[in-house]
């Protein structure tokens, strides 16, 4: 546990004295100018909403999906050779299905060229913007194609282990409908059990990096790829405008964690006790 936090808090202090001028290259002091720059200039706003909308439409969709599959084909999953195809796609590194899906969907990639020859498109440029784009449908799509796969197996798994099948059974033998046994034993089971994880993956997706990148838009950009371009700009006055986001980035996500780590202690207590 010390070697995790002493490497995080000695980061967080250094990025906290740097937005402040307290140490940095070409500051000189201590200031509060960069942190009224950054709250007062509403990019990192508009970047803390794109980015977590972007997080929680692809979770919300991966989820979805992936509750969808692990139910629905319960049986055919667990065979060897698709639990194998379930896991090639977390062998993919982010980047990787970055460009895979940048050379599929941009507009000089295999589809685009594909519409042009079945004469369904004119030009190029009239193919629909899939990467780059403002509504950020080039990230979503590879966010979803990277972490579905991950839930469908530990759904899979909380199925088997909580023995769900039997509960649904059991429940179908009491007089239980189809559309009943999904809503109110096959998913709150699952979800109990997962919502942890369901979460930690929004944080994670969140402050991803390489795949928006590649396929973001300039503006707004997810928070990731705005910190990393305020500290690695040539313009050294603008660094610790960076050292800001990111400081106030981390206590958002150390929040976050603390409050969902804290409740899930409590409710395990509370299992135990009762």
């Amino acid at each position: 546990m010390v070697i995790g936090i002493v490497p995080f808090a000695a980061a967080l202090i250094y990025s906290l004295l740097y937005s402040f001028g307290v140490v940095g290259v070409v500051n000189d002091g201590f200031t509060t100018r960069f942190w009224e720059s950054v709250l007062s200039s509403g990019e990192f706003f508009k970047s803390l909403v794109y980015s977590a909308s972007v997080a929680a439409v692809s979770v919300v969709i991966s989820v979805g999906l992936a509750l969808w599959l692990s139910l629905k084909f319960t049986k055919e999953l667990n065979k060897k050779l698709l639990s194998f195809v379930i896991y090639l796609p977390l062998a993919i590194p982010g980047v990787v299905a970055a460009f895979f899906t940048f050379q599929l969907f941009s507009k000089a990639g295999f589809f685009s060229r594909l519409t042009y020859k079945l004469d369904w498109i004119e030009e190029a440029r009239q193919f629909p913007d899939v990467v780059n784009d403002p509504f950020a449908i080039g990230i979503i799509l590879t966010f979803i194609t990277v972490v579905m796969p991950f839930f469908v197996l530990l759904f899979l798994n909380v199925y088997k282990n909580e023995r769900v099948d039997d509960l649904s059974r059991l429940a179908l033998s009491l007089g239980a409908k189809p559309t009943q046994i999904t809503w109110r034993v096959s998913l709150p089971i699952i979800l109990r059990k997962t919502w942890t994880l369901i979460v930690l993956y929004f944080i994670f997706l969140l402050g991803a990096y390489e795949i928006p990148l590649i396929l973001g838009q300039e503006s707004p950009q997810m928070l990731s790829v705005l910190i990393i371009r305020e500290i690695k700009q040539y313009d050294l006055t603008k660094i610790s405008e960076g050292y800001v986001v990111a400081v106030i980035y981390t206590c958002i996500v150390s929040i976050a964690s603390i409050l969902l780590f804290s409740k899930k202690r409590k409710t395990t207590e509370a299992i135990i006790e009762n």
